[in-house]
C-alpha cells in the first residue's frame, strides 16, 4: 500500500497547491468613529465592499455614519472619494463633523436621482476603483429608488468586490437595501434615527445638537464570526464635540 507521503507527492505533482493548507490574513480595519459599530464589527474592512443599507429619504443615521468614515479617513492624512447620486453631500456639515474637505473628492452625478444619476455613480466609481489612491470610496446612492438599486446585476457587484480586493482602502455604498449580496464583505441596515439635544444655559432656548442615536444590525459580516441567523440590534450612538 502506497504510502500517505507518497500519495501527497503524486497529487502535488499533478495538482501544485491543491493539499496547502491556506490562511486567510486578517483584513484591515478603517475605523468607523462610532464606538457601537466598531465594537460590533471592528471597523469598515478594507479591500473589501460594504454595504450601508436603509430606507430611502428615512432619518436612519446613514449621513452621520457616512460622514463619520469621511472624517476618519481625512484625519488619518488619506484622501476620500464621495459619488453623490443625488446631491445629498453638505459641504459644511462635513466640514462641521471634522471631514478636512482638502482631502474630499466630491463627484455629482445630478440632482435627481434615476436610472441616468444610477448609471454615471457606477461608472464613477468604477474608475475610482481601478486607478485607486483613496482610503476611501463611498458611493451614496441612499435616496435612489430600491427598485433600480435592486435591478443592479449581481455581475457588476461582483466586479467591484474583486477588483477592490486588490486596493488598500474601502469602499462603500450606501444604499435602500442590500443589493450587492454575498458580494459584500459587510452590510449594515441601519433604522430609527434620533437627534440629542443640548441647552445652551439656563436663560436661553437655544439648544445644540450634540448627537444621533439609531439602531444598526449587522445582516452579513465575512470579516468576523458568523452572524446567527437572528442577531439582536444595537444602539449605534454618534457624538459631537
Amino acid at each position: 500500500m502506497a504510502s500517505l507521503a507518497l500519495i501527497r507527492a503524486q497529487v502535488e505533482s499533478r495538482l501544485p497547491g491543491a493539499l496547502t493548507i491556506y490562511t486567510r490574513s486578517e483584513r484591515e480595519m478603517l475605523p468607523s468613529g462610532i464606538p457601537a459599530i466598531d465594537r460590533e464589527t471592528g471597523g469598515i474592512p478594507k479591500s473589501a465592499l460594504t454595504q450601508i443599507c436603509s430606507l430611502a429619504g428615512s432619518s436612519s443615521g446613514k449621513t452621520t455614519l457616512l460622514l463619520s468614515l469621511m472624517a476618519q479617513t481625512t484625519r488619518r492624512g488619506e484622501f476620500a472619494a464621495l459619488v453623490d447620486a443625488s446631491d445629498c453631500f453638505d459641504p459644511a456639515s462635513a466640514e462641521a463633523s471634522g471631514v478636512e474637505l482638502s482631502r474630499v473628492l466630491w463627484v455629482r452625478c445630478g440632482e435627481r436621482p434615476g436610472v441616468r444619476s444610477l448609471e454615471q455613480a457606477f461608472k464613477t466609481a468604477d474608475i475610482l476603483v481601478q486607478n485607486g489612491g483613496f482610503g476611501l470610496i463611498a458611493v451614496d446612492l441612499g435616496n435612489a429608488d430600491e427598485r433600480l438599486v435592486r435591478k443592479v446585476p449581481l455581475t457588476t457587484w461582483f466586479r467591484f468586490a474583486r477588483v477592490v480586493e486588490k486596493m488598500p482602502g474601502a469602499l462603500v455604498f450606501v444604499t435602500s437595501a442590500p443589493a450587492a449580496r454575498s458580494c459584500a464583505a459587510l452590510t449594515l441596515q441601519l433604522d430609527r434615527g434620533s437627534a440629542r439635544w443640548e441647552e445652551e444655559g439656563a436663560l436661553t432656548h437655544t439648544q445644540l445638537l450634540t448627537g444621533v442615536d439609531f439602531t444598526a444590525e449587522i445582516v452579513r459580516s465575512s470579516t468576523r464570526k458568523p452572524v446567527q441567523s437572528v442577531r439582536p440590534k444595537f444602539i449605534a450612538r454618534s457624538q459631537w464635540a
